[in-house]
């Protein structure tokens, strides 16, 4: 076993995400690069700043030009399924998902595809004679997450069953065709057992992110504890991943990333995090590496929330100082910060510097705090 500090581990951590250190415009590559790094980027619909994927790319990445994440389903070289959530994921992990998909049922729903199996058959018969569509073809798609129309349900556990993939969005709706159609032959006929399923995803999230606990190997992809036990054994026996201890706590660790745990840094990078960005995703992680206590209050009604709407917390190097509430105008062609909660010490020249990164990826002008 071997000792880190929590500043080796959250260097390392840090390090794992490839955040970009200036304002700049991303490559078709350099986006594909991004997803394979992380493993997965979840999707989400809130637009308060900018839609989940495309804020935890922007970080990385810089602005995404229009159609970027379109073509890159259309060329077959990312796909989206259920991961951590729904997530934009590279198209070779597409093998690694089979599990889910045998099942043919939907997380939320359950066996839509047996209760409303005359309207299955429709679809994807309207699918091979029109090519792609949405439940909006078959009346709509109902309202929030739970007033799904039968059709909306249908699509998506169509989608899960693995018998048709998203191959566009148009605004933020889903479009589906045939999955033979989105996902290249190679992908689709290759198979894997489900051992080294299990296997291929520990060995992800531990590339992933460097240092991890138990608890987040398995959340990473929303496996059971009891799936990643196994895995982790054969890992380590393999040398591909060695326990570490840090402070009082246990994890893994990447052993190239032990090896440069000490490194000397570079610039400290200013950047404002996406609420589901991967960095971020575990509550307890992220306080136990950072201090920081980091919260969704979204579903929190307006009174009680203590931070705001949608807040985005600061990373600078790799302490998160601060969270700020943060909107896009796009009407009036701004982002501005409506209210900034500072950990320790403020740090105004940072969340400058991080506004600025983020008003240039969303073509926005900053506005300062409000």
């Amino acid at each position: 076993m071997i000792r880190l500090t929590a500043a080796d581990a959250r260097r390392i951590v840090v390090d794992r995400q490839g955040f970009t250190s200036r304002s700049r415009t991303a490559t078709l590559d350099e986006v594909e690069a991004a997803i394979e790094r992380l493993g997965c980027v979840q999707i989400d619909s809130v637009s308060a700043v900018e839609r989940a994927h495309r804020l935890t790319l922007a970080s990385r990445v810089g602005r995404l030009p229009p159609g970027t994440l379109n073509r890159l389903r259309r060329e077959g070289r990312v796909f989206e399924y259920w991961a951590h959530a729904a997530c934009l994921l590279p198209i070779a992990e597409w093998r690694y998902f089979d599990r889910l998909r045998r099942t043919r049922e939907h997380p939320w729903w359950g066996g839509v595809l047996a209760e409303f199996s005359t309207l299955a058959d429709q679809i994807l018969a309207g699918i091979d004679e029109r090519g792609p569509l949405s439940a909006g073809a078959f009346g709509g798609a109902g309202t929030g997450y739970w007033n799904w129309t039968p059709a909306k349900r249908v699509f998506e556990a169509l989608w899960t069953a693995g018998d048709i993939a998203v191959c566009e969005r148009r605004g933020f709706e889903r479009m589906y065709d045939l999955t033979e159609r989105v996902i290249p032959a190679e992908h689709r006929t290759a198979t894997v057992d489900d051992a080294e399923t299990l296997r291929h995803l520990v060995r992800r999230t531990l590339r992933a992110r460097g240092v991890v606990t138990h608890q987040r190997l398995a959340d990473y992809y929303r496996l059971l504890q009891r799936d990643v036990r196994e895995p982790v054994a054969d890992l380590i026996a393999t040398g591909e991943a060695v326990r570490c201890r840090v402070g009082d706590w246990e994890a893994l660790c990447d052993p190239t990333a032990a090896a440069a745990a000490s490194s000397p840094t570079g610039p400290a990078t200013a950047v404002l995090l996406c609420p589901f960005d991967n960095l971020v995703w575990d509550r307890a992680e992220t306080e136990r590496l950072f201090g920081f206590f980091h919260r969704l209050e979204i579903y929190v009604p307006a009174p009680k929330r203590v931070w705001g709407y949608y807040v985005l917390p600061l990373l600078v190097g790799d302490r998160l100082v601060g969270r700020a509430d943060v909107r896009a105008n796009r009407a009036e062609g701004v982002v501005r910060v409506l209210a900034m909660h500072w950990e320790g010490r403020p740090q105004p020249a940072q969340l400058e510097r991080a506004l600025q990164r983020l008003a240039h990826a969303l073509n926005l002008d900053p506005c300062g705090i409000v």
